[in-house]
């Protein structure tokens, strides 16, 4: 079985990277993440997940676990943004 390679910190070289955080919001109202359309008129928000360098505190890679062939929302969602 192949081992996985080491990734390392942009910012600061450092091997301790913190895998799989989950990315959150203290009021804890719904998932952060990328918003798309589930039905007619319902949205869906795939969990967002980081990795985090342990040492500078760099977030080093964001993602999703979700599948990823979605129909995906590209618009701002909030009334006045652009």
């Amino acid at each position: 079985m192949e081992e996985k390679a080491k990734r390392t910190c942009p910012n600061c070289g450092s091997e301790r990277i913190e895998e799989g955080i989950a990315i959150g919001q203290t009021a804890e109202t719904g998932n952060i993440g990328p918003k798309f359309k589930s039905n007619f008129l319902i949205t869906g928000v795939s969990q967002l997940y980081c990795d985090l360098c342990i040492d500078c505190g760099e977030t080093v890679r964001f993602y999703i676990k979700d599948k990823t062939d979605r129909d995906w929302i590209k618009k701002p969602g909030s009334l006045g943004t652009k």
